[in-house]
């Protein structure tokens, strides 16, 4: 009922599904549904706009979102609230991550920019530089001590 869905991802766990997106210009949300009754347990909302890229903690009380707002977001699992908003991106957002331990959390954007912060204290703790155009996917390596994203520009690397 938010509008069109533009991002997927299920929990480490595998019990919960995270469907987000929205309508352009207008709203967004990040809805998380339980496996196998597929009932809504939660849902967090953008105002401005869809969101196109989102995750959920491990822990499943935390979640990571953005969009072309050129924020990322983190909101607190189920009282919607916005914990943290990162105004580094410079361009749409198209990736987002936890990683495994839900330590950090990743974004990639449009532009090519990579950042990583602190997931509790939302702390800068790294730019990532490298692609030259959007990052449009990346992933955490199981242990957390490497991120993987793929971009517009043909590649795809590893970041220890």
């Amino acid at each position: 009922p938010e509008g069109e869905v533009h991002a997927l991802r299920f929990s480490r766990d595998g019990k919960l599904l995270l469907a987000a997106g929205g309508v352009g210009g207008q709203s967004g949300a990040a809805v998380g549904y339980a496996v196998g009754t597929w009932k809504r347990e939660f849902a967090v909302a953008d105002a401005g706009d869809a969101v196109l890229a989102a995750d959920v903690s491990a822990d499943k009380t935390r979640v990571v979102f953005g969009g072309p707002g050129r924020t990322v977001k983190v909101a607190s699992v189920p009282d919607g609230k916005v914990v943290h908003t990162f105004r580094k991106p410079t361009d749409w957002v198209l990736a987002v991550g936890f990683s495994p331990d839900g330590l950090l959390v990743a974004a990639g954007d449009r532009f090519g920019g990579l950042y990583v912060w602190e997931a509790k204290s939302g702390k800068e703790f790294h730019t990532l530089r490298g692609h030259t155009k959007g990052v449009t996917a990346l992933a955490w390596r199981a242990d957390g001590d490497a991120l993987a994203t793929a971009s517009d520009d043909g590649t795809a690397r590893v970041w220890d």
